[in-house]
């Protein structure tokens, strides 16, 4: 769907805007279930590798985050190599009984027909693809996170998305490097005030950023500017 969005997109002169969403990440999370939400994760960074490479890092710019995270996180100590999906090499230390390597704080995967609201897990396949993980609290789905989550730009002005950022930013940020919306206006502002004494699109291997993505991200979002960085610089500076 990526390749086929840029591929009718980037027929316009202008340029264009383009937001691509792996949405199943957050509804696999809502159902405890590690493994879609990880192989949707993979299938975001395959739409983020296909951007890549069918657009220019001179006049592009590209922006992946998220807008929250779910109560998902490692259940212990796992070695190094552990199974992502399996079980811990270790057992609990209260009930003796194994546990995954993920596990949720909340959601369907709370189970009440079992003491402590657990089964044992000895001798299941955990890494089934419809395997439910364990949650510590009963809910009928999981719910969103409260700590930060990562933004990665690639591309002109991605300097603007360096360190810790309220989320709110983010969309002035992106319009302030296109010259759109109400930022057409700074735009043209700039070139009368400061003639070419304005910030100029830094190279394209400025601040790049990786685009291996963590597990943890949960909804996650592909933004480009493709073209627009330039024609913009190009008209109104």
């Amino acid at each position: 769907m990526t390749r086929k969005a840029i591929e009718i997109l980037r027929k316009n002169p202008r340029g264009y805007f383009l937001m691509v969403e792996g949405g199943r990440i957050d509804h696999s999370h809502h159902f405890n279930n590690a493994h879609r939400a990880l192989v949707d994760t993979l299938a975001l960074e395959d739409a983020v590798m296909v951007a890549l490479e069918m657009t220019k890092p001179e006049d592009t710019l590209m922006v992946v985050t998220s807008d929250h995270s779910h109560v998902f996180a490692f259940g212990g100590y796992p070695k190094r190599g552990n199974p992502i999906l399996g079980l811990d090499d270790k057992t609990s230390d209260v009930d003796s009984m194994p546990y995954t390597t993920l596990l949720y704080a909340n959601g369907p995967g709370y189970n009440h027909n079992f003491p402590m609201g657990r089964e044992n897990l000895t001798g299941m396949n955990t890494e089934d693809k419809n395997y439910v993980q364990q949650s510590a609290v009963p809910r009928r789905w999981d719910t969103h996170g409260g700590e930060d989550v990562p933004v990665y730009a690639h591309g002109p002005m991605a300097h603007l998305f360096r360190g810790v950022l309220e989320q709110t930013y983010i969309p002035h940020a992106m319009a302030y490097a296109a010259c759109i919306g109400p930022q057409r206006d700074d735009c043209e502002r700039r070139r009368h005030a400061f003639h070419r004494q304005v910030i100029e699109c830094p190279s394209p291997h400025t601040n790049r950023a990786s685009t291996l993505l963590p597990f943890s991200i949960n909804l996650s979002i592909v933004c480009l500017f493709c073209g627009l960085i330039l024609h913009f610089r190009t008209f109104y500076l």
